[in-house]
């Protein structure tokens, strides 16, 4: 193994033999795919990749991307047993439950019609996918890889850990004593995480974020907003995950709803720190932001302008019951600054005060398996 890992390295750092393991084609191109998820599955898991780790990733990616493949060992579909109505739907397609031995997942599912362009799609499904499956992280919810249904090789979905608990705005509403203050903790720990690998979230709100038997909140569904595209499925509809969707907009930040370029927006760290003050304020609240403001259309215009969803009164159950305190509210004041260069970093807010002295007693993150590597090997044996 060590051989190998030295070929590949001279071949990833010399720039002629680099270009040709680029220009591979099918059986040689799926040869090398399954050898740098192989590599890949074998590094360790510290916060960042090794730089060997982040060459075999940008290699990986970018023949994915030449070749419209992906490493074989992602492909779950023939030990995925999946129930036959959805249990949920989303801006991206349909939630399903199913199993993989004893374990229940949970597949999401995208929908298509005529007019996807299947192959930009399913290059971007791979992209996401192979990303998704390199992160671990307490709060960050795995992907173990890629489904596709029988006799229908357009639907395509990823596999994830099932959570019972629902999103957060489930979980608070059956739990409303839970310690809201180690979730919003939980969230700054998950974003800063995907941060530090490269990684926007682009759509984070309480839908996006889900609870674990342990208590603990995780982030799911990063990157999904971009395979949400009405442009790349070939639909159109108010939920569709851009930055311009009425299903998103009350967590958008100011930037991505009138950018200054006229170009379409992208989301940056920043904007998931303006979302991140939004979560704060569905978290602690109860409310989602904006909640007075039921015509999803004026929003844009109040977020543009600096206007920022109301402060709670200290009768309110936000302070009474749920724990808002004024040093909470700063914080999510500093995320909802209008200049994104402003708002704090996610690692100032995972070491934030207000997380430093928390007291934690629930049971630590238990996905089963250590990694999505290790849930496969388990799941599908040599």
């Amino acid at each position: 193994m060590y051989a190998l890992r030295t070929q590949i390295v001279q071949v990833c750092s010399a720039k002629d033999s680099y270009k040709r393991m680029l220009s591979l084609e099918g059986l040689r191109a799926q040869t090398w795919l399954d050898a740098l998820q192989m590599l890949l599955d074998l590094e360790p898991l510290p916060v960042k990749p090794s730089e060997a780790g982040r060459t075999f990733l940008k290699a990986l990616l970018r023949l994915s991307s030449k070749t419209g493949l992906y490493p074989k060992c992602l492909q779950l579909s023939q030990h995925v047993h999946k129930d036959e109505d959805p249990v949920d739907e989303g801006s991206f397609g349909e939630v399903y439950q199913g199993r993989i031995a004893n374990r229940i997942v949970a597949l999401k599912v995208f929908r298509v019609n005529q007019r996807t362009d299947m192959s930009k799609l399913m290059k971007t499904i791979w992209r996401e996918a192979i990303i998704w499956c390199q992160l671990y992280h307490a709060n960050v919810l795995p992907c173990y890889g890629i489904h596709q249904l029988p006799n229908q090789s357009n639907r395509i979905g990823l596999v994830s850990p099932w959570m019972e608990s629902g999103n957060i705005g489930d979980y608070l509403q059956n739990r409303p004593s839970s310690g809201r203050l180690l979730l919003l903790s939980d969230i700054a720990s998950g974003l800063w995480y995907l941060h530090e690998n490269k990684v926007v979230h682009g759509d984070l709100k309480g839908p996006n974020i889900l609870v674990s038997t342990s208590g603990r909140a995780c982030l799911a569904d990063f990157g999904l907003s971009r395979l949400s595209d009405s442009a790349l499925l070939g639909w159109t509809s108010i939920r569709t995950g851009t930055a311009k969707s009425t299903g998103t907009i009350r967590w958008q930040a100011p930037e991505l709803l009138d950018p200054d370029d006229g170009t379409d927006p992208k989301t940056m760290t920043a904007s998931d720190i303006y979302s991140y003050g939004c979560v704060c304020y569905e978290i602690m609240t109860g409310n989602v932001p904006f909640h007075t403001i039921k015509n999803h259309y004026s929003i844009p215009t109040l977020v543009v302008a600096g206007k920022q969803p109301q402060k709670p009164d200290s009768t309110d159950p936000a302070y009474q019951e749920y724990g808002l305190t004024e040093p909470i509210w700063s914080l999510i004041e500093a995320s909802w600054k209008q200049d994104p260069e402003s708002r704090p970093m996610a690692s100032e807010l995972q070491r934030s005060d207000l997380f430093s002295s928390l007291a934690d007693h629930r049971p630590s993150q238990d996905w089963g398996k250590t990694s999505a590597a290790e849930f496969r090997h388990w799941a599908v044996p040599l």
